[in-house]
């Protein structure tokens, strides 16, 4: 880790994991998995365990997501190893970081395979998605090309969320159940309520569903200093249903569809920054049927189509008399297809996975803006993406060879712009078991982003005072991210007691990424924006272009022990990253972090009490121009939670979040995070 870490966080990462092993260990049931026990598809689009996956994967599964009782999707993945999120307080949107590429798709987000590809462009992420955590049964995140099988354009990773199925409601042999969450933000610098509902039925033998509704009403909270973050408040009413048929010996068919709405606040009320009310509305529907059978190795079928739609409505409430009322839209809708199968096949000591299919999938933005700006810095347009792939892996006594080639093909247009580009994307992995419990593995893969739709058309004028043209660019060339990583995965049980897990993953990796598309802002007089100087913006321009050589490098490391009455975690990461044209810092390069993580089950594992020390470095590894404004401080937050099965699948929770109160902003956040936060609440599940 950096040597600019919080002091706790300059110890030795083994000392710590030693430290923790040593401790007593006296349970005797058999705990629960480790999340690197949880199923992962994201890097070869085949389920295996989270720690046998030759590649950087990090998942956590439903349990761990209702212990937290999250408001948000990042509080869960920014716990990960080389992952973080950017959020605004005053928008409820989410846009994930990884290894620190983000943006315009260089993270592949889906939610039941579907593509979150919406972007509006502002003072803020550009690429976000809104996603209710109330139903989420698992969050499955590979980091790197490593993933390019999964998805063009996801040079930076993919992040796959699953939304709960009659199986995580029903239980063997009911024919109706019901589960039912509640939670109050109470006592500190929040309140608010959030809850579910979710209500499952087994009609036969081969069909059950579900329908489910969840809502969430919080206030604005203060940060750690007891000052009042002005719209961090929101209101959001959710819904999903989910169809699952087994018509046959092997034959799966999921119908699912989720709709959100979302309603908050947010803009400083200044020229710069109006002031407007949100009411976003999303929808994501997905039918996907799978085919897979003991007694057929040749076919595992997968073939899922997908719908999404992002609509925001934003009317302006500062300003002049006039522009009170001001109204705009912004649309994305987005259409996909993803069909792949993986045959089996044993050649005497010789065992081979082959994996092959094709996927793609189209954007349509629209946009309209009669009073500012929103058409040209997010233009409307269509954009088509598709591809294929094919993926070899082979296992031979103690070693496993992965192989892969990706192809990826892209069009745009709109504005009267047309760009197109295709690529072939190789990967390979070689992965090698000496002893039972330890895998070291070597991978090169590479991936390839298209550039988006803001990037190529971007066209027009920046509103007064700062009245600069965009330039669009046509001969935007895509990004190609090329990632050379070596990894150990470690598993073992019965380590210190019966019954007990180790599991750990580490990775070391480089990341050089040709093309890299960033903005260009050129004042040649130097003077725009100047008070004294009325025209200094009209010789100002700001265009996309492949401006430079990104590098990122950096070490990621994740364990978990679990001895049943107690429990252990610690996770890790450490990144940096140079545009190496102008040879200085990346500022999308997240600061050093470290999470701890323990807990005891008592009383029969009825009562679990459980901690989590967070911490973060400074970040002041940025360019000259940006350091003053956008450095960070190091931080460290403590959190307790506690739950208790009162009956049987009932339990109560209670949460403390930021116990120190601690003042901190969150490097890139819009503005500061909330302090102390208590959360109080329960879930149960009740069925026949």
């Amino acid at each position: 880790m950096g040597r600019s870490l919080p002091a706790a966080l300059n110890a030795p990462l083994s000392f710590t994991i030693l430290a923790a092993l040593a401790a007593p260990a006296t349970a005797q049931q058999v705990q629960p998995p480790t999340p690197l026990d949880e199923i992962t598809v994201t890097a070869t689009k085949q389920e295996e365990r989270a720690v046998d996956a030759l590649a950087p994967v990090s998942v956590r599964g439903r349990e761990d997501i209702q212990r937290q009782m999250p408001q948000r999707i990042g509080t869960i993945v920014s716990q990960m190893p080389g992952v973080t999120t950017q959020e605004n307080p005053s928008d409820p949107a989410t846009s994930i970081n990884i290894r620190g590429l983000q943006d315009f798709g260089r993270v592949a987000v889906t939610v039941d395979g579907a593509r979150q590809n919406f972007q509006r462009s502002g003072h803020n992420a550009n690429g976000a998605f809104f996603l209710d955590p109330a139903f989420i049964r698992s969050v499955d995140i590979t980091r790197g090309p490593t993933a390019n099988i999964y998805g063009s354009g996801a040079i930076g990773g993919v992040a796959s969320f699953e939304t709960v199925d009659p199986r995580d409601i029903l239980r063997p042999g009911q024919r109706f159940a019901t589960e039912l969450g509640f939670s109050a933000l109470v006592g500190g610098r929040q309140n608010g309520v959030y809850g579910h509902g979710i209500g499952a039925i087994r009609a036969n033998d081969w069909a059950s569903g579900l329908i489910g509704l969840s809502f969430r009403n919080l206030g604005s909270y203060k940060d750690g200093g007891g000052f009042t973050i002005a719209d961090s408040g929101q209101e959001l009413v959710s819904g999903i249903g989910k169809i699952i048929l087994t018509p046959g010996d092997g034959h799966t068919i999921k119908l699912s569809g989720q709709l959100q709405r979302y309603d908050f606040t947010n803009g400083l009320g200044t020229s710069r920054a109006p002031r407007r009310t949100n009411e976003v509305t999303t929808s994501n529907y997905a039918a996907r049927y799978s085919f897979s059978r003991p007694d057929n190795d040749w076919l595992n079928l997968n073939i899922s189509i997908y719908r999404t739609t992002t609509d925001t409505d934003q009317v302006r409430i500062s300003g002049t008399p006039a522009q009170i009322g001001q109204w705009r839209y912004f649309r994305i809708e987005t259409h996909g297809a993803d069909i792949n199968n993986t045959s089996r096949f044993d050649f005497g000591a010789v065992k081979m996975a082959l994996t092959y299919g094709i996927d793609g999938f189209q954007d349509r933005v629209a946009t309209r803006d009669d009073f500012s700006n929103g058409n040209e810095t997010t233009p409307g347009g269509r954009r088509n993406v598709y591809g294929g792939f094919v993926q070899n892996h082979l296992k031979w006594k103690d070693f496993d060879l992965i192989a892969g080639l990706r192809f990826d093909s892209y069009e745009l247009s709109g504005g009267g712009t047309t760009a197109r580009g295709q690529r072939v994307s190789p990967k390979i992995t070689l992965g090698y078991t000496p002893i039972d419990g330890v895998q070291p593995y070597l991978s090169y893969a590479e991936g390839y982003r298209a550039p988006s739709i803001t990037e190529t058309l971007v066209n027009g004028g920046h509103p007064a005072p700062s009245a600069f043209t965009f330039i669009p660019n046509a001969r935007l060339k895509p990004e190609i991210g090329k990632t050379l990583e070596a990894g150990l995965n470690l598993k073992f049980n019965n380590l210190l007691k019966k019954g007990d897990s180790f599991r750990g993953k580490v990775s070391v990796f480089q990341n050089r990424v040709t093309n890299f598309i960033e903005g260009v802002f050129t004042d040649p007089g130097n003077d725009c924006g100047n008070p004294f100087v009325p025209a200094g913006c009209a010789d100002a321009t700001f265009t996309y272009s492949n401006v430079a050589r990104a590098r990122l490098n950096g070490v990621e490391a994740e364990f978990a022990y679990d001895a049943g009455r107690w429990f252990a975690s610690i996770g890790g990461s450490s990144i940096r990253g140079q545009n190496v044209a102008l040879k200085q810092p990346l500022e999308t390069v997240y600061p050093d972090k470290m999470v701890i993580a323990g807990g005891l089950r008592l009383l029969d594992e009825k009562l679990v009490i459980g901690t989590r020390v967070t911490l973060v470095a400074a970040q002041k590894r940025l360019p000259a121009a940006s350091l003053l404004a956008n450095s960070s401080k190091a931080y460290g937050l403590v959190g307790l939670d506690l739950s208790y099965e009162i009956a049987k699948d009932t339990r109560f929770f209670a949460i403390a979040d930021n116990i120190g109160d601690v003042r901190y902003r969150r490097y890139r956040d819009g503005d500061r995070s909330p302090g102390f936060v208590t959360k109080v609440g329960f879930t149960t599940r009740f069925g026949m």
